[in-house]
């Protein structure tokens, strides 16, 4: 499929077929179940919708790929039985022809790019994806080389896929209300900055070297040396590196690798990235993690890099340093500052949930209670997080989804470590950014901001007030529940009111006109059954 019309017929037939059936569930077919049975169709729906465009993206390739991996990260925006079909998409597809690399390596390096570039060059590639496909080669003193190659015309495609799922993206911002709810545009940016990221072998190979700078002084975090005196357009050349991929544990425990420290070092090696370089690889996923003899860690592919700016680490430094500190004020305060909270979010209430997830994520004590208590306080969380005060902002993907694929690495790697006390733990080092840890100064910034905190407070509130953001305990529940029924039985006494009219209608014409008459019974029936179901459900 390698037209434009016949590319952009795919992702607009996928989009408009999940609207249309969204819409059928929702406004047809929803009026004549309950909540509960319509939540069960809702999320085979989305199952359904997932798995669909798994399907095609694994049959057309491409950058629909990219997109399906790209919103399986986006839990925030999307439902979890979407997200999960799509998280089993793997960009690995089959490889372009021997002959077709060769032509863009002549067209690179001469026709005798093989013995007078390379020594030797293997036809076979050793990993294949959607935008691209490795090699592996020699030079002349004998170092082994790995030659990454774009496929054959992937940037015309990448452009078409791109503006197909913009005006996907457009339509959904225009028609739904989850469109205009999330900020799907700046969504749609980030992928589209990614993607021409990846197809940039130039800016890659100064991306490695960049990340490989950050570790010089680490032996164990590394990076392939790149070789920029024979990089193309199209063609980079590294260094070829090999090892022990982190999920063949197997292969792990036979070279006697220490699994749990290991499982360390890859999370202290992002809490580096994060927290000091502000510069961090995006898909760190087995393929791309090579484990050494010596238990160190070398990464490859730096296609797909993210980057936090100065600001966002100051705040994911205080929200480190104030879980660390188990102070829940300043870790709320990082939060904020980070965008990871909505404006009109209760932060009274967001500290107690916080602090409850904690908890139970760490076993600490950042609130106390037992009994009752505690189960009053769960449902007050949960009707809270229903709120949604949390969103992530669009920069924030790539985090997102590196953090989840190390997550499951080190659940393979050391299957009893609590992951978010590992990166707690790895977090310690850096998190203090430009001020010292601990010391006279910590002490006087703890007095501080306990003597402060009344009048933080109340300027809290003010300023919530001036912007008429401060809420009033209302039972919003019955509200909408009062307001539900008056609105079905609106809609019951319409269909009531047509009904009736047809039926007088039908009698009026009695036996003149026997179509027309039968048609205006069925009409007054249909109405009628409406109406029985609507204020069924009131």
């Amino acid at each position: 499929m390698d037209s434009r019309l016949s590319r952009t017929a795919v992702v607009l037939r996928l989009a408009l077929g999940a609207a249309l059936r969204a819409l059928w569930l929702v406004r047809v077919t929803g009026r004549f179940r309950d909540a509960q049975a319509q939540q069960k169709a809702e999320r085979a729906l989305w199952a359904a919708e997932g798995r669909r465009l798994r399907i095609a993206a694994a049959r057309q390739g491409g950058m629909l790929i990219k997109v399906g991996q790209f919103l399986s990260t986006r839990a925030d925006v999307l439902p979890e039985e979407f997200t999960q079909e799509l998280g089993a998409l793997q960009d690995v597809v089959p490889p372009v022809s021997w002959g077709q690399v060769d032509a863009v390596l002549r067209q690179s390096f001469g026709a005798r790019y093989a013995p007078d570039v390379f020594a030797e060059i293997s036809e076979t590639p050793t990993a294949s994806a959607s935008l691209a496909q490795v090699h592996r080669g020699s030079l002349a003193d004998g170092r082994l080389v790995a030659i990454k190659v774009l496929r054959p015309g992937i940037e015309r495609y990448v452009r078409i896929d791109l503006e197909a799922v913009r005006i996907a993206v457009a339509w959904a911002v225009r028609w739904t209300s989850w469109g205009k709810r999330f900020d799907l545009m700046a969504i749609w940016q980030e992928l589209r900055d990614v993607t021409e990221q990846e197809l940039d072998v130039f800016g890659e190979a100064a991306r490695a070297e960049r990340f490989a700078q950050n570790f010089h002084d680490d032996p164990l975090v590394s990076a392939p040396r790149v070789y920029q005196d024979l990089t193309r357009p199209g063609v980079l050349v590294m260094q070829f590196v090999e090892g022990i991929k982190p999920d063949q544990i197997g292969a792990l425990d036979a070279a006697g690798i220490n699994r749990k420290e290991l499982a360390r070092l890859l999370v202290r090696s992002y809490m580096k990235q994060w927290l000091v370089d502000g510069f961090f690889h995006a898909d760190p996923h087995p393929g791309n993690l090579f484990v050494q003899p010596d238990g160190g860690v070398t990464y490859v592919d730096f296609g797909m890099m993210g980057e936090m700016r100065p600001a966002d680490q100051e705040a994911l430094r205080k929200l480190v340093r104030g879980i660390i500190a188990k102070d829940l004020d300043a870790a709320v305060e990082g939060l904020v500052e980070l965008g990871f909270v909505r404006p009109t979010a209760d932060l009274g209430k967001l500290r107690k949930a916080f602090g409850f997830l904690l908890d139970r994520l760490l076993g600490t004590t950042f609130y106390r209670a037992s009994g009752p208590e505690v189960e009053a306080f769960v449902r007050e969380i949960r009707d809270f997080l229903y709120e949604q005060p949390f969103q992530i902002p669009a920069r924030y993907t790539f985090l997102g989804r590196a953090l989840g694929i190390l997550s499951g690495i080190v659940a393979g790697l050391a299957p009893g470590e609590n992951f978010v006390r590992l990166l707690i733990e790895g977090a310690r080092k850096y998190a203090s950014g430009k001020l010292p840890g601990g010391g006279t100064r910590d002490v006087v910034q703890g007095v501080l901001r306990r003597v402060l905190e009344p009048f933080q407070q109340a300027l809290r509130i003010l300023g919530r007030l001036d912007r008429n953001e401060l809420r009033v305990p209302i039972d919003f529940e019955s509200l909408r529940q009062e307001l539900a029924r008056g609105r079905n039985a609106l809609r019951a006494l319409t269909f009531v009111t047509i009904g009736g009219f047809a039926a007088l209608s039908a009698a009026l014409v009695g036996s003149s006109l026997p179509f027309w008459r039968d048609v205006l019974v069925a009409v007054a029936i249909v109405c009628g059954f409406i109406a029985f179901s609507i204020q069924r459900k009131a």
